[in-house]
């Protein structure tokens, strides 16, 4: 199985499809909770959309896409939905991927958020994390296909 980045796993590249525009994610930004304000950096950014993802309080994030130089992703946290914390990001070809991150998944994704802060997202791994499992990729059809359910 081919290796894949940390960054990779983040912005679900398992299923990129052809270069589209992504799909509006619906209500105005909330910005992510920090002490010290709005984050006007992106490693501020990262780490504050990171702590809203713990907290699973409602928040959105943009962020570059680590290999396609034209597409912003769109990360939004919806809040908890039926004791799950329900998260989703815009992916290239008008397609989104959808969770329902647990506890644990929340911490996962947050631990990749806090290592792009930190300029760690380099390597890679065969595995994809667990939260992925999690997950589940809609396309622009609306069919929804299951990440590492197989």
């Amino acid at each position: 199985m081919p290796r894949r980045s940390h960054a990779c796993r983040l912005y679900a590249c398992l299923l990129l499809a052809p270069l589209a525009a992504a799909p509006a994610l619906g209500s105005d930004p909330v910005d992510p909770p920090s002490p010290d304000g709005p984050a006007t950096d992106p490693a501020a950014a990262n780490l504050a959309f990171a702590a809203a993802l713990e907290a699973c309080v409602p928040a959105e994030h943009q962020s570059p896409h680590p290999f396609m130089r034209d597409f912003v992703v769109e990360h939004r946290i919806g809040g908890m939905e039926d004791g799950q914390c329900a998260y989703r990001q815009s992916m290239p070809g008008n397609m989104h991927m959808d969770c329902k991150l647990g506890e644990a998944g929340r911490a996962g994704l947050a631990t990749e958020f806090r290592e792009l802060a930190e300029g760690r997202m380099s390597g890679g791994t065969g595995e994809q994390p667990a939260w992925t499992g999690d997950c589940e990729v809609v396309t622009a059809d609306g069919k929804r296909m299951p990440i590492g359910k197989q």
